[in-house]
């Protein structure tokens, strides 16, 4: 059934709610978002804004699942075909050109907790931060049982959480694949986040030629 008119001007007013929060976050920071600030910025009253968010809380929620969401759909789409190293590859890659193309989005995920917000346990956010590991396990997953990646040497004994989590991707995948998807992942992603806070300028001027042999090196890494 096509939604009544009623519900696409809903739709809609809630999209022009969460751009003006993003350009407000994107000005002042995310400390500074308001409901008070957000409604002024779309000529509304905030008692109007209370009829789409009943506070400030469920407005961050919902900008951190939006992003979360586009993050893991681009990283999802990059890793949807080719070889396993190919798909490692384009994830990476997509991620870091998805948080480059977004760094007020990136931050609002990524960088300093915003006063005051907890997310809620289990709530949205969550389900779609793991859309993005799961994007990457399924690849780590199907290289293992395909042989295409070299399983990892773990220098200790595997901890009862990383037999557990490892059985739950696949039965008999082994264990010693979580400490290492974990390490790379710091990585790649430790990458991005120096890369948008410009904490490679003083020795890379080309960060993502850099970021780019990084990931090579890890792919060839887990492939030899």
């Amino acid at each position: 059934m096509a939604p009544t008119r009623r519900e696409r001007q809903r739709t809609a007013t809630i999209e022009s709610i969460k751009e003006a929060a993003l350009e407000k976050i994107a000005a002042d920071g995310a400390h500074s978002l308001s409901i008070r600030g957000v409604a002024r910025a779309i000529g509304m009253s905030p008692a109007g804004l209370y009829r789409y968010y009943d506070g400030l809380d469920s407005l961050i929620t919902d900008l951190l699942a939006d992003a979360y969401d586009d993050l893991a759909d681009a990283v999802a789409g990059a890793t949807a075909e080719g070889t396993v190293p190919q798909r490692l590859r384009s994830g990476m890659l997509a991620y870091r050109r998805w948080c480059v193309e977004h760094p007020n989005r990136f931050l609002l995920l990524f960088g300093t907790p915003i006063p005051g917000y907890a997310a809620p346990s289990a709530g949205p956010t969550v389900v779609a931060a793991r859309r993005i590991a799961s994007a990457f396990l399924s690849v780590v997953v199907d290289g293992w049982a395909t042989g295409a990646l070299a399983p990892p040497q773990l220098r200790r004994d595997s901890e009862p959480a990383e037999d557990a989590f490892a059985e739950q991707l696949a039965g008999g995948f082994p264990a010693d694949w979580i400490p290492a998807f974990v390490s790379a992942w710091a990585h790649f992603h430790g990458m991005v986040t120096l890369e948008i806070l410009h904490q490679l300028d003083w020795v890379y001027p080309d960060p993502e030629r850099f970021y780019v042999g990084e990931i090579d090196r890890l792919v060839d890494n887990w492939t030899s």
